[in-house]
């Protein structure tokens, strides 16, 4: 029901459809403004089929035409600011989340590890996963970045900002802004009764 990826601009359209065999419905892009002027935008391919395109620029102050602009953080805490520093563009994201007809969805950043990896992280927090499993999931992006590989104590200010506001329901209700009805609406749509 939900995929992530990096940016989809060259994925080979040869053929048969690439997100044909998934029956996609939305699609998510995280990239920036300038990400998706310079990387392009989804291919007209790919929303032909009625695909819902949303665009929540997360980290859209930071690149800039003449580079990237480095944020003040300290050490550790660069996964945190993705996402201190745009809670409304994450409150957008779960927002849609939350809408019924949205699934199956896919959303992506340009490489599909950092912006990515976090709202990864906090669907999975949602969903009931356990924390080594949201750290494993975090890490596979390894395979494919070897040489700027992630590390698991990224995640742990997250989770602890997480904590700190009562666990998942406090933070998605405190600090994004959502309602109960929108985590119930997620969770009917993404968990499936235990049998």
């Amino acid at each position: 029901m939900v995929y992530r990826s990096a940016h989809l601009a060259h994925l080979n359209t040869e053929g048969a459809h690439p997100l044909e065999s998934i029956r996609l419905r939305t699609l998510i892009t995280l990239q920036s403004r300038l990400e998706v002027r310079h990387l392009g935008k989804p291919k007209p391919e790919f929303l032909e089929s009625g695909v819902r395109w949303e665009h929540i620029p997360i980290g859209d102050t930071w690149f800039r035409e003449e580079g990237f602009y480095k944020i003040e953080t300290k050490p550790g805490d660069e996964h945190l600011v993705i996402l201190t520093e745009f809670l409304s563009d994450w409150q957008n994201f779960f927002r849609i989340l939350a809408d019924r007809n949205v699934y199956p969805l896919l959303f992506h950043c340009s490489a599909g590890r950092d912006r990515t990896g976090v709202g990864a992280a906090l669907l999975l927090e949602l969903l009931g996963v356990s924390r080594d499993r949201i750290v494993t999931d975090f890490l596979v992006s390894n395979e494919t970045f070897p040489n700027i590989p992630l590390g698991e104590r990224q995640l742990t200010p997250i989770f602890g900002m997480i904590d700190e506001n009562g666990g998942i329901e406090g933070f998605m209700h405190e600090v994004l802004g959502l309602d109960p009805s929108d985590l119930e609406a997620i969770r009917a749509d993404l968990l499936e009764p235990a049998e």
